[in-house]
């Protein structure tokens, strides 16, 4: 068989072929290499007595991008912080440590009945706002109005 430099320039139109394909629009670059490694691995393997080389080559190459699209997705969602988790995150850079009950009543005093209810929920049994409207069964504006009532006032009490 031909060199890989030779099969190479034979087979590049290959690749770009694949892009369009595919309709990769991004990381051209990446995925050109991935399609150069694909076309290396299929002509190190390939067999002439299997059959032709280009349907093996077009195989393994559209292969190898779909499988860097697959883990690059993957990646990508993982390193994405999802909308909702981000809206429930606590605002005040809550410690690991739960507050001592003690330290929680002093502040829970300061609050009305249902930004209590938000409060003790919250804290001690760590539920977020949906879980609290769902067990209390309120919408979720109605727990979301709760804890900002609540989280005003608290701000205000720690700054006298």
């Amino acid at each position: 068989m031909n060199t890989f430099e030779e099969v190479f320039v034979q087979f590049e139109p290959m690749i770009f072929h694949m892009l369009k394909k595919l309709n990769i629009r991004q990381d051209h670059d990446v995925y050109i290499q991935e399609g150069m490694l694909s076309l290396w691995k299929a002509w190190e393997r390939f067999d002439a007595a299997q059959g032709d080389f280009a349907p093996y080559a077009y195989q393994c190459i559209r292969g190898g991008m779909l499988t860097y699209m697959r883990r690059d997705n993957k990646r990508k969602e993982r390193e994405t912080v999802r909308s909702e988790e981000f809206w429930q995150m606590r605002d005040d850079g809550e410690s690991d440590q739960p507050f001592e009950h003690e330290t929680l009543l002093e502040f829970a005093n300061l609050l009305t009945p249902t930004q209590q209810k938000w409060f003790w929920l919250t804290f001690k049994q760590q539920l977020t706002v949906a879980e609290i409207a769902q067990q209390e069964g309120v919408s979720l504006s109605a727990v979301k109005k709760w804890k900002k009532g609540a989280l005003t006032k608290l701000r205000s009490s720690c700054s006298l």
